[in-house]
């Protein structure tokens, strides 16, 4: 009985087992068919974006949730706020395999008017500059979204950090098909709350850093509003001291309701005395060697020392080399104000086939932050300087032991969101030196300017684009400026398809000594195709000349090329590929360049 009963179970799970589904993966369900139905006037490859549903996909590699979430937010993103979507999934017996999507889309909304309800503090008029979205344009979650957080910011600014804001979206103005978009306004309701001042600080961690380095980086006081974004800064500011490697903040009294809050900064100091040695290929004409050690905090107060080398040799006919020790004292707190002091010493010695200078002596420099992205630079220079130069005909510039006295001063104004690997700001920045004259030495001058612009076209595409120019003269009796001061283009940060600084006047061997005036311009698409990998498609354009009357388009150097980007935490490694197709030469044999970081 027993033995019938266990045949009897074998052969009706055999059975069950022959006639269940093959669950292999070349037998599984996919999508036959896809219907969109219900929005017309809207591309349906625009509906469809992001689903991943076509035709002979496997209906389990996706769910009829994602596809729901992923239509609608695409509606949405185009701006239709009120649309609603159905999505029909197929069975697991039904012999064809349809996915429906049925959508009522709505209308698609535009901004009208706004109308602002509970704001005492900041008035309806400065309000209405934190919308991200301007008057007709249409109307997105992620520009509500933008937009509510502006808000609260510009409450956090003034110390209301637990204002809570809600928008809403007021009926369209005229009615109208789904197919017209139609005006609508937004309503805006603030609940401002308490204003949180600010109350005391304790910091634990310190281990040989003093507490005053980090206290005199908070930029509030005492009574003052709670104002998050200079406490954001702050905290940007103890960063960049270079003496930790973690700090956090936190706050006391503000879950309890209290209207003044205490700060409590916990820091993690890091082993801040260090070694750079650094070497690069300045391909294809330059090898580069460094090596600096620094200390930030020398005498307990951040006051930092950087003692060091670099070397540049030149390879090639035209090669040389240029060495340049120095050493430098940095004090971060002049007399107790936020005027940054630095005194800086070196020498230099450089020599080529057509330029030769040694340089020794001193330069003191005050700088300080006139705003958040705006700094001020002011120094005075004493050198003593001997060059050897020739010009374009051939004649030697010989100048003997002199000393100089310089007055030098620079303006920079930097919104980048990351110095390495900008995606988005600008970098505007002036400089000027005066040399001689009433301070005695060489008389010359050099000024210079350059901007770089960073901007995010569409998602993964940055378009960046640079323009330098610059003069260097003499007056009075000399008639020459030394060597460092002159200009050079050419090569992987300048102008790719040219040497290194091979770019510009020559002397009568077809070795280039630089220039007096110098323009130059670059353009960058820098796109992110997979994680880390990027490629860039570049233009270059500059140009070197002796006076103003040389400059001509038969003079200037043209660079065009492609080239590859993998991001590293020290910048991008790049691999660039450049050609000249100048005006008189025609099209040029490439050059590959390798570098670390952008050209700019």
């Amino acid at each position: 009985m027993r033995i019938w009963l266990g045949l009897v179970i074998v052969l009706w799970t055999a059975g069950a087992q022959g006639t269940a589904p093959d669950a292999s993966p070349g037998s599984l369900q996919t999508i036959d068919s896809i219907s969109v139905t219900g929005a017309e006037w809207i591309s349906r490859d625009d509906i469809l974006d992001g689903t991943n549903l076509e035709i002979g996909r496997s209906v389990f590699e996706i769910t009829r949730m994602d596809v729901y979430g992923r239509v609608l937010a695409n509606l949405q993103g185009m701006g239709y706020l009120d649309a609603s979507v159905e999505v029909g999934w197929p069975a697991w017996s039904s012999d064809t395999s349809l996915v429906s999507i049925s959508i009522a889309p709505g209308r698609r909304s535009l901004r009208g008017g706004l109308v602002f309800e509970g704001n005492t503090v900041i008035p309806s008029s400065r309000l209405r500059r934190e919308f991200a979205v301007e008057s007709g344009e249409t109307i997105t979650p992620a520009l509500l979204d933008e937009t509510k957080e502006n808000i609260l910011g510009a409450y956090g600014r003034h110390g209301y950090v637990t204002a809570a804001v809600e928008l809403r979206m007021l009926p369209f103005e005229q009615p109208g098909p789904d197919s017209v978009p139609g005006i609508r306004g937004v309503e805006c309701i603030v609940s401002e709350g308490p204003q949180i001042r600010f109350g005391s600080i304790r910091i634990e961690g310190l281990e040989t850093v003093r507490r005053k380095v980090v206290e005199r980086e908070i930029r509030l006081a005492r009574g003052d509003s709670l104002d998050t974004e200079i406490l954001r800064r702050s905290i940007s500011s103890i960063y960049g001291l270079g003496l930790f490697q973690d700090v956090r903040f936190s706050y006391s009294g503000l879950e309890e309701g209290r209207d003044t809050v205490d700060l409590l900064i916990q820091v993690t100091e890091r082993a801040y005395r260090q070694l750079d040695l650094g070497a690069g290929y300045g391909s294809p004409s330059a090898l580069l060697l460094s090596a600096f050690w620094k200390h930030p905090n020398i005498l307990d107060n951040n006051q930092r020392l950087v003692v060091g080398a670099s070397y540049t040799r030149y390879l090639g006919e035209a090669g040389g080399d240029e060495i340049e020790p120095e050493i430098s004292y940095e004090e971060p707190w002049i007399a107790s104000t936020r005027w940054n002091g630095r005194i800086r010493a070196g020498y230099l010695y450089l020599q080529l086939p057509a330029l030769s200078e040694r340089r020794y002596g001193a330069e003191i420099t005050i700088s300080r932050d006139l705003t958040e992205h705006l700094r001020l630079t002011l120094g005075y220079a004493l050198e003593r300087d001997r060059f050897t130069s020739s010009t374009p005909e051939g004649w030697i510039v010989e100048s003997d032991w002199t000393t100089t006295s310089s007055l030098t001063g620079s303006m920079a104004h930097d919104t980048r969101d990351a110095v390495l690997d900008p995606a988005v700001g600008h970098l505007l920045r002036g400089e000027g030196r005066l040399s001689g004259g009433v301070l005695g030495g060489l008389d010359y001058y050099r000024i210079e300017g350059e901007a770089r612009i960073f901007k995010p076209i569409i998602r993964d595409v940055i378009l960046a684009w640079r323009v330098r120019a610059g003069s260097a003269f003499p007056y009075g009796d000399d008639g020459a400026v030394p060597p460092n001061d002159r200009f050079y283009l050419g090569g992987g940060s300048t102008v790719r398809g040219f040497g290194f600084n091979q770019l510009g006047p020559e002397d009568d061997e077809g070795n280039p000594i630089g220039g007096r005036i110098m323009l130059l311009g670059n353009i960058e698409s820098r796109m992110r195709i997979w994680h880390r990998l990027g490629v860039a498609l570049f233009l270059d354009l500059g140009g070197l000349w002796e006076s103003v009357g040389e400059i001509a388009a038969g003079s200037t150097g043209f660079g065009a090329g492609m080239g590859i980007r993998l991001g590293t935490p020290f910048g991008p490694l790049r691999i660039d590929y450049g050609f000249a197709p100048t005006w008189t030469d025609g099209l040029r044999r490439g050059r590959v360049y390798f570098a670390l970081g952008h050209p700019f």
